[in-house]
């Protein structure tokens, strides 16, 4: 659950209840999302250097106001297909130096938490399943919520 000092109140009934906000995000046509506290910020694709000896899905570094971040494509790694070269969505410092390639911004909602359904796994997947830990329903699309930490966990794995 999220901070209260991120999450919003949202009064329904005389009641407050709790709700979390979510950037949603397309990356090859299809809908994604992640908390908004996790966002840093979302900048126009520019400048990238390359890393050698990287998976594909490593692009590179790029410099964000002298700070580097190292940019993942997640179509290659989940889809094998390239993502498109628009926009950057990247994590705030806290969490790691990371951004990745997205088509373009959504959305920013509130979701209560019973609107959002925990997924569950029996067995490990190479596609992005695997990094799916949630998903919601919004205007009438299936928006997949984002684990950084199983991203990552992949990554790392792969890169060791």
């Amino acid at each position: 659950m999220a901070d209260l000092a991120e999450a919003e109140l949202i009064e329904e009934e005389s009641e407050f209840v709790i709700s979390e906000k979510f950037l949603i995000f397309s990356i090859l046509g299809k809908l994604y999302s992640f908390p908004s506290r996790m966002i840093g910020e979302i900048a126009l694709f520019d400048a990238v250097y390359p890393l050698p000896l990287m998976p594909s899905y490593v692009l590179g570094v790029i410099n964000r106001y002298s700070v580097p971040f190292a940019l993942f494509d997640l179509g290659i790694l989940f889809n094998e297909t390239p993502s498109s070269r628009n926009k950057v969505l990247i994590l705030k410092d806290n969490i790691d130096r990371i951004a990745f390639l997205i088509d373009d911004v959504s959305g920013i909602i509130d979701i209560l938490p019973e609107n959002v359904y925990v997924l569950e796994r029996n067995s490990e997947a190479d596609d992005i399943t695997e990094a799916v830990s949630a998903s919601f329903n919004w205007n009438g699309n299936d928006v997949l919520v984002l684990d950084i930490n199983r991203i990552m966990l992949r990554i790392s794995q792969e890169i060791s």
